[in-house]
């Protein structure tokens, strides 16, 4: 769905999909990215790919995220991180040519209404824009905390309280076994 709603959407003015987006035309869609490291420890950088990237009237750009999910302001505010990194890699690539970044958001995208006309289905919805405030101190602070998380010992594993612990060993492949036959 993410890919079809990308296609349909580059070329068009921001506007045209959200009359309170900035005015802006859509470029880029899913865009590869990779930044320079990351201070001000320098041991983290961001790599990935965003949904788009819109040229706005004044010449710099947007990072939008599209998310199809029933919106609310805590919801949203999960991707404050996501989206500064997407900030933080444009206008501090590896490679290529920097492009300020001066509005970052959500479109959120909740159907309310489906239908079956025939043999096809559509899906009503009405896209709401969430815009996250700029705080690059606090995702410098953040990308710090996981570069003094990278740098410690590697905690012991606790399958009872960590999730990601019991994911690791319940994934984990049993060591010098082999199958033998196929068991069917």
């Amino acid at each position: 769905m993410n890919a079809l709603l990308q296609n349909a959407i580059v070329g068009m003015d921001l506007r045209e999909i959200n009359s309170a987006l900035p005015a802006g035309k859509i470029e880029v869609k899913e865009g590869f990215l990779k930044s320079k490291p990351i201070p001000p420890d320098n041991l983290c950088y961001i790599g990935g790919r965003f949904d788009i990237a819109s040229k706005l009237d004044d010449g710099t750009y947007s990072v939008i995220d599209f998310k199809i999910t029933d919106p609310n302001g805590d919801k949203i505010q999960k991707f404050f991180t996501q989206l500064h990194a997407y900030k933080f890699a444009l206008e501090n690539p590896a490679f290529g040519e920097p492009k300020k970044v001066s509005k970052m958001g959500v479109v959120a995208i909740n159907p309310e209404e489906i239908t079956f006309p025939g043999d096809i289905v559509i899906f009503k919805a009405k896209p709401q824009w969430f815009e996250i405030a700029e705080d690059m101190d606090r995702f410098f602070a953040f990308i710090s905390e996981v570069a003094r998380l990278l740098k410690g010992p590697v905690p012991d594993e606790n399958p009872d309280k960590c999730k990601w612990c019991y994911y690791r060993i319940c994934t984990r492949k049993p060591r010098n076994e082999e199958q033998e036959e196929i068991p069917f």
